[in-house]
């Protein structure tokens, strides 16, 4: 990326409530889980360090009535040292990192909800950084989600048994909100799906995920799934004009779909979707991007703080 613009992925991010006994239990709206997650931030615990060093972390959060705006930071312990070069002048440099120093990126976030009771999906934009892919990004306010449902009461709810105690008072439960980032479709992804050639779906659901499929308990459900493939006798039409004849019908008893395909130029790709709506699953391929420009001339890998000029462009993105 050059030191003058920024790539934006558009997502949609979803809240779910877990809890190992019970299923379908309300999510929590996401300003709630926007608040969790700032007392981690506000008490300086907003960040995850694993063995080798390597840091991901909160560098900078604002609420607002309608959204939240983020700076997620990562260091790179492992990263080599940086080298500098004026080929024309034939100079190299090359500098050298320090003690536990990591190179630096860092990507601003913008989560909306537009008020404080929406539970639905809401528009999640993540600004293109190294290290910092989306699915870091899920794993790690996930992360947060889970510390600050187990040191506080905060995600309780009422027992759905409508169990009582011994005063005669409802029982409560502790549940975890989960959240998941599930992509736009580009462009380019629905045009390799309309021109290219279908090899086979895998239509799967997890709503009975963990369900105990032996008497002693040692082997759990993962996943309920049937694999689907063209029929060699026919003639088939172009990968989305097939699959839109049955994946999204299928939504309700399959609720995710994982698509192999091959495109125009006849690469192979494989993708998992939202059965309904071809939203995406997994990393930023085909997620749709779009670029911010005049936002500086000589901007840095990393930021201290919100960056408000990047904010102000990804802001006009939302509108």
């Amino acid at each position: 990326m050059r030191k003058d613009e920024r790539d934006i992925y558009f997502y949609d991010v979803m809240s779910q409530s877990w809890h190992r006994k019970f299923k379908g239990i309300k999510p929590f709206p996401h300003r709630v889980l926007v608040d969790a997650i700032e007392s981690l931030y506000k008490a300086d615990k907003a960040y995850v360090i694993n063995s080798k060093k390597q840091a991901i972390y909160i560098a900078d959060m604002l609420i607002h009535a309608d959204r939240c705006e983020m700076l997620i930071g990562y260091s790179d312990t492992l990263a080599a040292d940086p080298t500098f070069t004026d080929w024309l002048a034939k100079k190299r440099r090359t500098e050298k990192k320090v003690g536990d120093e990591g190179l630096e990126h860092s990507a601003h976030v913008i989560w909306r909800y537009d008020n404080s009771a929406n539970d639905q999906k809401c528009p999640f934009l993540l600004e293109s950084a190294t290290g910092i892919p989306s699915s870091k990004v899920q794993a790690f306010f996930n992360r947060m989600l889970r510390i600050v449902s187990i040191a506080t009461n905060k995600f309780q709810v009422d027992d759905p048994e409508a169990k009582k105690d011994k005063n005669g008072n409802f029982l409560k439960i502790k549940t975890r909100p989960i959240i998941e980032l599930v992509g736009h479709p580009s462009t380019a992804f629905l045009k390799d799906l309309k021109q290219g050639s279908l090899q086979e779906v895998e239509l799967f659901t997890q709503k009975q995920k963990g369900k105990i499929w032996d008497a002693q308990g040692r082997v759990l459900e993962e996943k309920a799934s049937i694999t689907i493939k063209p029929n060699p006798s026919k003639i088939v039409p172009k990968a989305k004009a097939l699959l839109d004849g049955f994946v999204p019908t299928s939504a309700n008893a399959y609720e995710f779909a994982r698509i192999k395909f091959k495109t125009p130029s006849d690469v192979s790709r494989t993708v998992s979707v939202l059965s309904q709506n071809y939203s995406l699953l997994t990393g930023n391929l085909y997620v749709r991007k779009e670029r911010i420009e005049g936002i500086g001339d000589n901007l840095p890998t990393a930021f201290e703080k919100i960056y408000t000029k990047i904010i102000a462009k990804m802001k006009a993105l939302l509108e």
